[in-house]
């Protein structure tokens, strides 16, 4: 597995001040982390690094478009990403994640590999339910053919067990 060595920023050597990086993230990137529902994409990253004598602060700007399965109907469809995080770095004796935006960093690091925090951030940005967007009047896009197949499947409404409706009268309190 490829190291994403080109990510890594040595922030010892910088002046204090803001510095600007960014990194184009290709399908390549995702071979050194867990597989992802991304099949392709087309990303780069903005970052803007404030250095100051206590602390790191990190802005990310993720960009571009990746391509998904489609829950519904099965096809790769393009789905937009605009991704904008601010993280926070102290330092202090050993390594710690105080919060979802804030690390602690020993003294002794001299460097920031942020292949890991963009990861992170691509894969929770993109949608529990992967399905294409819908039209201009609010129908769906996805293939017609399974559209039709995924319709002819529906169960009648007189088919259905009655313990769902128990159910449903719970979920809307009306027992």
């Amino acid at each position: 597995m490829a190291k994403n060595d080109e990510f890594i920023i040595a922030y010892e050597g910088l002046a204090e001040g803001e510095h600007s990086f960014s990194f184009p993230i290709s399908n390549s990137f995702f071979e050194t982390f867990e597989p992802t529902e991304i099949q392709n994409c087309n990303l780069t990253a903005f970052l803007t690094l404030h250095k100051r004598s206590s602390h790191l602060e990190i802005n990310f700007l993720i960009k571009g478009d990746v391509e998904l399965i489609c829950d519904r109907c099965l096809e790769n469809f393009t789905h937009p990403l605009v991704i904008e995080q601010t993280i926070y770095i102290k330092f202090g004796d050993e390594y710690k994640e105080e919060d979802i935006n804030l690390f602690i960093y020993p003294k002794s690091k001299t460097e920031i590999d942020t292949a890991r925090i963009i990861n992170e951030l691509i894969v929770v940005s993109l949608p529990m339910r992967k399905v294409h967007p819908d039209d201009e009047q609010g129908n769906p896009t996805c293939k017609e053919e399974m559209l039709d197949y995924i319709e002819q499947l529906q169960v009648d409404g007189s088919e259905i067990d009655p313990r769902w409706n128990e159910l449903k009268k719970l979920k809307n309190g009306t027992s």
